[in-house]
């Protein structure tokens, strides 16, 4: 900031802002992606390590604007400039890790998760990455962890601001507008639509470079309160810092230190709290990115001279760290996803072996790759439109690698049949699920929709929930619930009424009015409990892949017996394969397949069941069935009925019963105890 005040105190913007290298914010970066890359890595040890990505983005919003002003005031900023820049700064190391991606693909992955990573690799080079993931995040989207290049939903986001931003500096430098005031308004817009698009949108909210702007706007306010601050603020800091100095610190003690000391104090409390508290991640980013946002603008604020900034952030080792934080954030992710394709669950030794690697190639990278490029003296013309091409090249092979469906000609010919077989691409799969498993009438969500969201369809099949039979059974509950109605209905008398209501995700609980509308889950919850109050089946039995919350299964269970309900069945969880069963298989015992298999199954998910069981009592309202004893045994799970292992694999993904499963499950656990029930 300008001037000093009576102590002869300079602004903290100002001297945070003083030309040259600053140490502090590569320490900074190094806070920043090591809380990403452990948080990976070993999400329970830090739970909320993605807050290093909202780090991030401040320091680049800051660091970018910093540059556009100093050229701007020097009278010599080119957006031609700028974008070589760009190029040589990111492209060296995007493209040697994309065209690592591809190869070590090529070598590891089934053809529908090459094709896969093929389809992202384009949308990565194409910086389009946030707005593809963006597109594929329902429910029917694959994990997470099985997305080699996930990570470049970031950089998707960066690049997109460094389309729009330099321009909008020009065009407020040379109209000589109040660029402080723009760029406030900027921010208040984004985080006002972030925080809406939480509530309603998860999706939009995590990858639109709307919702995101704001924590870049929020670093380019600060490099434009370091460049020339509104006087308002100047005397607003001052004083702060004045009063903040009297209050922590001894009469006499230099009032500008003290300030700085306090900002580096605050700021890493907040940045480091949001790395470990921050756990409900279904409300981030919201109001809750504000906690990483603000800390990491108290520390760029406190500049080198902030004592945590000094002792903390200007460490060799932190500074090291941030020189190779790029490199380091494009390698961990596809190495760890290799990794959890080879071993399903990697082992901790093996995360943390995989970690190492990471920060060795990212050195390697910045050393012989990204330096030689960025820094070299005597770099040929053609370098950046050389670099252009390349990435357009690698678009063009994941492009290719789509077109043909991830090359399945790459394996044996039993290894391609098997996979065709059960290719989401096949005709004869996706008719099993349409015209038996799914029951899409049924289902609150817009499972059609081209954007993902959260709003409910506006009304559901009638035949869904009215009945035709003075005795009737309800299914509630998720596609876990769903996939039992085919198996239902062909084992149950027909005179039975079998009724459905669910919603692709959504457990059965207490549904909130307020967002009824604009959420589908609410929705299917409020409806099934308005049309259970209003006809009231005999039996309710209800069906969720993550269980259920036991409390509130206890309130529900009392509420729908005193409308007139006679029976509530809980359902436990059935087995869910981790990854697809068919790739279990064929990754672990082709072609010698077993009937029933040990192991590889999801136990983050396992372990909800048993923590519902662990929980009940004698005089529950409803009675509990535990779905695992019909599939599993001392000897394992079952993989397939009959004598087939391919026609008869029981799922077809993770963990949705196939037509036959259905009914083979009907009979041998569920409809003897319907019976049994509609009997008393």
């Amino acid at each position: 900031m300008h001037g000093t005040n009576g102590h002869g105190m300079a602004g903290a913007a100002k001297v945070a802002h003083a030309a040259g290298y600053r140490s502090d914010i590569d320490g900074l970066r190094a806070v920043a992606v090591l809380a990403v890359v452990l948080f990976h890595a070993f999400p329970r040890l830090i739970p909320s390590g993605f807050v290093g990505v909202d780090i991030f983005f401040v320091i680049s919003g800051y660091l970018i604007t910093s540059i556009i002003l100093t050229d701007l005031r020097g009278e010599r900023f080119s957006l031609l400039n700028f974008y070589e820049r760009r190029v040589r700064r990111i492209f060296p190391a995007l493209i040697v890790v994309l065209a690592f991606c591809l190869v070590t693909g090529a070598v590891l992955l089934l053809p529908d998760d090459f094709a896969r990573l093929g389809e992202h690799a384009a949308a990565g080079a194409g910086f389009v990455a946030n707005l593809a993931f963006w597109r594929e995040a329902n429910y029917f989207d694959v994990a997470s962890d099985t997305k080699a290049l996930l990570h470049l939903w970031s950089l998707g986001v960066e690049e997109q601001f460094y389309l729009v931003w330099p321009a909008l500096m020009l065009l407020a430098w040379r109209l000589r507008l109040n660029r402080f005031f723009l760029i406030s308004i900027v921010l208040a817009a984004s985080l006002a639509h972030g925080v809406t698009m939480t509530v309603t949108n998860p999706a939009a909210a995590f990858y639109s470079p709307l919702a995101r702007l704001w924590e870049l706007a929020a670093g380019a306010g600060l490099a434009q309160l370091a460049s020339a601050a509104p006087t308002i603020v100047l005397q607003l800091e001052r004083l702060l810092a004045w009063a903040l100095s009297a209050v922590v610190f001894q009469p006499g003690y230099d009032a500008d230190r003290g300030y700085r000391h306090i900002l580096s104090t605050a700021g890493m409390a907040l940045v480091l709290a949001s790395i470990f508290v921050i756990t409900r991640r279904h409300e981030f980013p919201g109001w809750w990115a504000m906690m990483p946002v603000v800390g990491a603008c108290l520390l760029i604020l406190a500049g080198p001279e902030g004592w945590l900034n000094r002792l903390v952030l200007c460490n060799p080792v932190m500074e090291w760290l941030g020189l190779i934080s790029y490199p380091l954030y494009l390698w961990h992710w596809p190495l760890l996803t290799f990794a959890r394709f080879r071993y399903d669950l990697p082992p901790p030794q093996v995360l943390a072996a995989v970690i190492a690697i990471s920060v060795a190639l990212a050195w390697l990278t910045y050393r012989f790759v990204e330096r030689p490029i960025r820094f070299g003296k005597r770099t040929p013309r053609i370098l950046v439109p050389g670099l252009a091409a390349a990435v357009a090249a690698i678009g063009a092979a994941g492009a290719v690698i789509v077109h043909e469906q991830g090359f399945p000609a790459r394996l044996d010919a039993d290894r391609a049949a098997y996979v065709d077989y059960f290719s989401p691409a096949s005709p004869r799969l996706g008719a099993e699920y349409t015209d038996f498993i799914s029951q899409n009438r049924c289902n609150f969500y817009i499972w059609d929709a081209k954007i993902p969201t959260l709003a409910p369809r506006s009304a559901i099949d009638p035949s869904c929930y009215t009945r035709h039979s003075d005795q009737s059974v309800m299914i509630l509950g998720d596609s876990n619930a769903s996939d039992l109605y085919h198996g239902l209905r062909e084992v149950l008398p027909p005179e039975l009424s079998l009724l459905l209501i669910w919603s692709s995700g959504c457990q059965v609980s207490e549904p909130i009015e307020r967002i009824i509308a604009t959420h589908h889950c609410h929705m299917a919850n409020y409806f099934a409990l308005q049309r259970i109050k209003a006809d009231p089946p005999t039996l309710l039995l209800l069906s969720s892949n993550n269980s259920f919350d036991i409390g509130y299964i206890r309130r529900f269970a009392r509420e729908v017996k005193g409308y007139g309900v006679k029976h509530v069945l809980v359902l436990g969880q059935r087995p869910h394969w981790r990854p697809f069963l068919y790739k279990v298989v064929l990754n672990n015992y082709w072609p010698d397949v077993p009937r029933r298999i040990r192991g590889h199954l999801d136990d983050e998910l396992m372990v909800f069941t048993k923590r519902f069981q662990e929980q009940l009592q004698a005089d529950e309202p409803f009675e509990f069935v535990d779905e695992m004893k019909a599939f599993c045994n001392a000897d394992g799970c079952l993989t397939y009925l009959g004598d087939d292992p391919k026609q008869g694999l029981v799922t077809a993904d993770t963990v949705h019963l196939r037509p036959f499963a259905s009914v083979w499950l009907a009979r041998q656990q569920l409809a003897p105890l319907i019976m049994e029930r509609l009997g008393d």
